[in-house]
């Protein structure tokens, strides 16, 4: 993942295409929609009160504890002096006098800007909490204080471009502003000034975000409310109720919008330390729900949310790590007692996208900071549930879940520098079939990322055998291009170019055969080039300072035929929306 002032994210970019979103699309279609549903909802709730009189009390007097509350609600918001009745008779700026016009809206932003203290403020977010409850009260007297869509939009635009720099200034507080300084702020007499009106901005923008359907314009709130996350620190409650929108705009298949939510749950676990635990929580159930079905179609969104997990838990390793070590027993635990029965029932549990998926994050998260810190007990549980996993399932069936195992061995092999034998995963499933000619020329896709076992209907088929192979090839590519410059090189190559030379053998379809002969050419000249260099040394293989520095300057410069075949391996095999991230 990266910064969110770096290639992913851009202020400028995302808010000028919410502009444009905003000023031209609008909700007027979602508010015909919801007045239409209301009417009809009216008509019923006439129809019962007609029938049930002890109904239509109880509502009544339901009815009138509502306004008592929210009267009592509005009267908490009071924080600044309003303007004089005379003022606002004349200057027509009362806001529910008269309909609220461009005209109007520009006068309060200009008076505003002007002066932060200016009594138009409060005037300005009172129209705000009346525009982002829009949508709710289409039907009512608010849809009339409105002159347009267009000023509607106006409102919202300057409230959240604004809100934030005004909030600042009238607390005179800095950018880099933490929890501990809002909540020492909170008994200042600053703070009781602008009390009411920071919490109706807070709350009416979750009442946006709740309300909008457009990934664009949720996007562009997302941004402009990411700066005023530590105003949230002062109202617990509030901050409770964006975390739950967070999380759901998160999960969301927009990478946008899912971008924009997580970049402010980043900001939220950062700066509110009470929020973390809920929000490694959260991500964490948020992440498997979402791997319970993966296709071709949702794949791309599913890595997107376990880097950005490993991200939310890299804020606090530690505290990362014991929660993976919990995760990581369930798992194994789950496995141990599928390798005693050996039912349906129990391997279900670990054929499983959610199971795999909970092993690929741990993974990742060790692959990112087992060199910094002390993970040793959660790598050795980790690697225990992948051989596990790879020995329950045997079979070319389940070729596409040994990849995956494999491919995860690969990664923290690298992360750690220790050798794990894992052509012998591979070539022990890697069995190819006689295809017959009219299966030749029946072409079925299949897309290995998607699946964990494959449909027996096509493991005959010349797509699924070319799949195969091409797989295998990245993958023993990227094993041996961790240990090319290795002096033991020679010897980690001897058996599986016996096994390749064996495969391609057995390989009928001349187009499978070429990727196999160029790998097994490959190895073979990266073989002869580390013995040739072995010859010169005078150290032995017991010598740990000599081993490491063999070769180092080779290793640095990447210049070996092998490092440029696995890089257009690597290149040609690479889904295009992986090269993206």
């Amino acid at each position: 993942m990266q910064d969110p002032g770096c290639p992913y994210y851009s202020d400028s970019e995302d808010e000028k295409a919410a502009k444009d979103c905003i000023m031209e699309e609008g909700l007027d279609r979602q508010n015909d929609d919801m007045n239409r549903d209301i009417k009809k909802q009216k008509k019923k709730l006439k129809k019962l009160l007609d029938k049930d009189p002890e109904f239509a009390n109880f509502l009544e007097k339901w009815q009138s504890e509502l306004e008592s509350s929210r009267s009592k609600g509005d009267s908490d918001e009071e924080g600044m002096d309003s303007m004089d009745d005379d003022d606002d008779s004349n200057d027509g700026n009362l806001p529910n006098a008269k309909v609220l016009t461009r005209k109007t809206i520009s006068e309060w932003c200009q008076l505003v800007s002007k002066e932060p203290k200016a009594p138009a403020l409060r005037n300005l977010l009172n129209a705000f909490r009346d525009a982002c409850r829009y949508g709710v009260h289409s039907d009512g007297p608010l849809m009339q204080r409105f002159q347009s869509a267009r000023v509607f939009y106006q409102i919202i635009m300057f409230v959240l471009s604004e809100s934030d720099n005004i909030f600042r200034a009238l607390l005179e507080i800095q950018d880099d502003v933490n929890k501990g300084k809002i909540m020492n702020l909170r008994n200042s007499k600053k703070w009781l000034t602008v009390d009411s009106l920071i919490k109706s901005y807070l709350s009416s923008s979750l009442d946006l975000l709740s309300q909008l359907t457009d990934n664009k314009i949720l996007a562009f709130v997302l941004t402009r409310l990411r700066v005023s996350v530590v105003l949230f620190s002062a109202y617990p409650s509030t901050s409770s109720r964006l975390v739950k929108i967070l999380f759901r705009l998160w999960a969301s298949g927009d990478r946008s919008l899912s971008l924009s939510a997580f970049l402010m749950i980043r900001e939220v676990a950062s700066l509110l330390p009470d929020c973390l635990d809920h929000c490694l929580t959260k991500s964490y159930n948020t992440y498997l729900a979402s791997t319970n079905l993966v296709n071709d179609r949702n794949t791309k969104h599913i890595y997107f949310l376990m880097d950005c997990l490993v991200e939310l838990y890299s804020l606090d390793v530690q505290k990362s790590y014991e929660r993976a070590i919990i995760s990581v027993e369930q798992l194994n635990a789950i496995l141990r007692q599928a390798s005693k029965t050996k039912e349906k029932e129990d391997l279900r549990k670990i054929d499983n996208w959610q199971y795999i998926s909970c092993v690929n994050l741990w993974v990742r998260f060790l692959c990112c900071h087992y060199k910094d810190y002390n993970l040793h007990p959660l790598f050795s549980q980790v690697l225990q549930v992948i051989r596990g996993v790879a020995h329950l399932f045997p079979g070319t069936r389940y070729l596409p879940l040994r990849l995956k195992l494999v491919q995860m061995l690969n990664e923290l092999s690298t992360c750690s520098q220790m050798f794990y034998p894992i052509p012998s995963l591979l070539f022990d499933c890697l069995e190819l079939r006689e295809v017959s000619q009219k299966e030749q020329t029946q072409r079925t896709k299949i897309n290995f990322s998607s699946l964990l076992k494959v449909p027996k209907n096509l493991l005959k088929s010349r797509d699924f055998q070319e799949e195969c192979i091409l797989s295998a090839i990245q993958i023993l590519s990227a094993h041996f291009a961790q240990w090319s410059y290795h002096v033991s090189f020679p010897e980690v190559a001897t058996i599986p170019l016996v096994l390749l030379k064996r495969l391609h053998e057995q390989t009928t379809v001349e187009s499978l055969r070429r990727p196999i002969k160029r790998l097994i050419d490959q190895v073979t000249e990266n073989k002869d080039f580390i013995e040739r260099k072995r010859e010169v040394v005078s150290f032995s293989p017991n010598d740990k300072a000599s081993v490491d520095s063999f070769l180092q300057e080779e290793k640095v410069s990447r210049t070996a035929s092998f490092t440029r075949f696995y890089a257009s391996v690597a290149e040609n095999r690479q889904p295009k929306w992986r090269k993206t991230l």
